[in-house]
């Protein structure tokens, strides 16, 4: 059942020195600069997502949504702010660490794919998995196994181009749980696709929660609010 927060969740005092699949961000702020001006999308944004849940993130474009994922994910640094998953302390990783958080702890898929044109869909998947040291034979072998489980055993040799929009974002969330990460963020997963490919996408988010994760969505689609166990609103700034 969904949950409307006017305040985040307390983190457990316990989560914040074991291990565990949470994600806590506190007074997380993010700028950058645009021309002439600084930009503040997220102004001490605060949020304990817990593991087995979907936690939607809503708003209109600009609010931060984008740029909260991108903080959970390594790829963007905050100005200020901690961001914890389990008992890692996300935002304060760097070099080799932060390199191995994103490669085998985060899951992201994005709201264009991000496929590989050239590539077919079993190598797509198999990319993270290289990238993670795994031997190329190997990487084959689990990128069919998990393309299987997501209904495209049909589908492993074919290009993104020869892939409905549904087929590649289950291509993209294949890649995504391809090294079996802790935390999987989705940004505008639906955004391109019609009625029966979002309840695919739903049925997908609640079965990445079921297996433990946790599972952090944003979005501007109603239809997925339907699955979320929280979800909260962003203004700008």
């Amino acid at each position: 059942m969904s949950q409307l927060l006017s305040d985040p969740l307390p983190l457990p005092d316990s989560l914040r020195f074991a291990g565990g699949r949470d994600v806590h961000i506190s007074s997380l702020t993010v700028s950058y600069v645009r021309g002439a001006h600084t930009v503040t999308p997220v102004r001490e944004f605060s949020l304990y997502a817990p593991a087995s849940r979907i936690t939607a993130l809503v708003g209109r474009s600009g609010s931060g949504k984008t740029s909260i994922l991108s903080c959970v994910a390594g790829m963007l640094r905050p100005a200020s702010g901690v961001i914890w998953l389990g008992g890692i302390e996300v935002t304060r990783l760097s070099g080799k660490s932060l390199d191995s958080y994103r490669r085998g702890s985060v899951g992201v898929v994005h709201q264009a794919y991000n496929l590989i044109a050239s590539l077919s869909a079993r190598d797509n998947v198999a990319v993270p998995l290289s990238l993670a040291g795994m031997p190329r034979k190997q990487a084959l072998t689990a990128a069919v196994s998990q393309l299987q489980d997501l209904g495209l055993a049909d589908h492993v040799h074919s290009r993104p181009a020869e892939l409905s929009g549904g087929q590649q974002q289950r291509v993209a969330v294949a890649r995504a749980l391809s090294t079996n990460p802790s935390v999987v963020l989705a940004d505008e997963p639906t955004a391109h696709l019609d009625g029966s490919s979002v309840d695919d996408v739903c049925s997908l988010l609640t079965a990445m929660a079921a297996q433990g994760r946790t599972v952090i969505v944003a979005t501007h689609d109603d239809r997925l609010l339907r699955v979320a166990d929280q979800i909260v609103h962003l203004t700008s700034g």
